[in-house]
């Protein structure tokens, strides 16, 4: 506080900090409290309430299926009524068709039916059936709208006495089905997958980076990764997914070498697989696990390196004693980061396969919030998913045995 008091001020200093502590409240801790609260809020869906909100539902549905129909047969009126003005000067005569009428009328004439003179004469009997249709359905339209006011205005009396009734307990964590606990603890492995495989990928690119000495190079090895950031990461996800679908760019390589023949339906559906989820969560969070450790390497003595060289060091070595060591911080900054985000991702596991591949937990607590309507549910999946990234960020910390310190610089 001190240092940005003398660089910036009282005043700026005040604002920064001002600004923090609303970002803070507004985007971290209001939104925590409000999940943690309804995490624990039971609500029972077997009550009065809940049936009339069903019932309300149902009626909505039959509703807008019969506008829907009034719609067809208003389209259906206007789109096929014939007309019956004889043209001036040049009357025509109308065969009899063959082919049965798609809509019979039983018991009324065809508006087409020949008539003993042999010319057709119009009927009114269909037109007359359909608008007498339109008006049922209308009246029944209305009927709904009536029962659904009621239902409401039932609804709102019984809210909080006989409907859902909230308590605080810890059901909605305990009720959690065990395919969804299944779900849950498979999503904590994946993402530690994704956490390894960025690891082992980025490690060699970063230690690479940071002990290069040509300046063109480092500039070229920057862009190659920052680059691709500039594009939208939905776009970088398709792209993956053309890539790695049936017709995609690998299949047709493999087409041309001969392994596959894509016209006979041999193409390899890549993407019916976690593997293709870790593969493309590593592209898109590989920034995220290259730069800290990169930072570190780059505070390393290069002198130390070559000294273990020197004294016959095998490359191994070098890595074991000297560099890894070194970057620690670096590498649980990178680990924290990537699993937080592949175990929350919800982007990747939804787009790539499209429900080829098992489900990633995040995808449940989406349905919970968005389909299921169970939003104290979801906060419960939530609260279960940020306290198993919490464990994994203290394990990570002690297994490194690096601080908060460690980390921050």
């Amino acid at each position: 506080m001190g240092d940005l008091v003398r660089s910036y001020g009282k005043g700026l200093t005040a604002i920064f900090v001002g600004f923090v502590a609303l970002w803070i409240l507004l985007m971290i801790v209001v939104p925590q409290i409000t999940m943690i609260d309804r995490a624990f809020t039971y609500q029972d869906r077997g009550g009065e309430t809940a049936m009339l909100a069903i019932e309300i539902d149902q009626a909505y549905t039959k509703r807008f299926q019969l506008e829907q129909q009034v719609q067809q047969a208003q389209n259906a009126a206007d789109a096929g009524a014939p007309s019956h003005a004889p043209s001036i000067g040049a009357p025509s005569v109308s065969a009899p068709s063959m082919t049965p009428s798609a809509t019979p009328s039983i018991g009324a004439p065809s508006a087409t039916t020949p008539s003993a003179g042999g010319l057709p004469q119009p009927s009114a009997g269909g037109a007359a059936n359909r608008e007498i249709d339109v008006d049922a359905l209308e009246a029944e339209i209305a009927e709904l709208t009536a029962k659904i006011r009621e239902l409401e205005a039932q609804e709102d009396l019984s809210s909080g006495e006989a409907g859902m009734k909230a308590e605080y307990s810890l059901r909605n964590f305990t009720t959690m089905s065990g395919i969804h606990f299944q779900i849950f603890v498979m999503t904590l492995l994946y993402a530690f997958c994704v956490t390894i495989l960025s690891f082992l990928i980025c490690y060699p690119v970063a230690f690479v980076i940071a002990t290069t000495t040509n300046r063109n190079r480092l500039a070229l090895m920057m862009l190659g990764l920052v680059i691709p950031y500039a594009i939208n990461e939905l776009l970088r996800i398709f792209s993956w997914i053309m890539i790695l679908e049936k017709n995609g760019i690998l299949n047709s390589v493999l087409n041309v070498i001969g392994i596959v023949d894509i016209d006979a339906g041999e193409g390899i559906r890549f993407v019916a697989s976690n593997g293709a989820v870790f593969t493309v969560m590593v592209y898109a969070y590989v920034l995220f696990m290259v730069f800290p450790i990169y930072n570190t390497i780059d505070t390393l003595d290069k002198n130390q390196i070559e000294a273990a060289r020197d004294l016959g060091a095998s490359a191994w070595k070098i890595h074991t004693r000297v560099v890894i060591p070194h970057a620690k911080p670096g590498i649980a900054v990178g680990s924290i980061m990537t699993f937080m985000l592949s175990a929350g991702s919800i982007a990747v596991p939804e787009i790539v396969g499209r429900g080829l591949h098992p489900d990633w937990f995040s995808q449940l607590i989406y349905r919970r919030f968005f389909e299921a309507d169970s939003w104290n549910q979801g906060s419960a999946y939530s609260l279960a998913l940020l306290i198993a990234c919490i464990v994994f960020i203290f394990a990570t910390m002690a297994i490194f045995k690096v601080g908060i310190r460690d980390i921050a610089k």
